[in-house]
């Protein structure tokens, strides 16, 4: 059975930053305005901005911003702010001692799959496959609000519809 971190509280610090693709600050200002909305304190990382060829900086730049969030026992959950390539090249080197002391939720897909389904399978701790801050722009309502509900531990109902 997997562990799964615990739920946000308002209050609570959340950190974005890109382990794969160069992203701007502005385009994740959707995203940083709807976690403040939720009562959560975000914390920029130091990717966000940066560049290395299509990279959000250069592969030790994005494992050391990484690893500053996993590190950091007051982030109560890691958020990529987009997907593209890049988290492979650094997923090996990543060290999990304190994320097993603190777990938090990792959230975000694409490029992020690979490394949430090694967390998943290796270290027994959840990860959330979720709408990230690139894609708040086009994102629904509802796949919002299912991404806030899930963070704050609240009950998420699906209907899907027969075919």
């Amino acid at each position: 059975m997997l562990l799964r971190p615990p739920s946000l509280q308002k209050g609570d610090s959340v950190y974005i930053l890109s382990t794969a693709k160069k992203i701007s600050r502005e385009e994740i200002d959707l995203a940083v305005k709807t976690y403040e909305s939720w009562g959560l304190k975000v914390v920029i990382g130091d990717t966000i901005g940066k560049e290395h060829n299509q990279f959000a900086g250069t592969d030790e730049e994005r494992l050391r911003d990484l690893q500053k969030a996993i590190d950091d026992s007051n982030i109560k959950a890691i958020i990529c702010a987009r997907g593209g390539y890049g988290t492979v090249r650094i997923m090996y080197e990543i060290i999990f001692d304190e994320f097993l002391k603190h777990p938090k939720w990792l959230v975000g897909f694409s490029d992020l799959t690979f490394l949430q389904t090694n967390i998943s399978n290796n270290i027994g701790i959840q990860c959330l496959h979720a709408q990230m801050p690139i894609q708040f722009v086009r994102a629904t309502p509802e796949s919002i609000e299912t991404l806030r509900k899930e963070l704050f531990g609240e009950k998420n109902e699906y209907t899907v519809a027969p075919y």
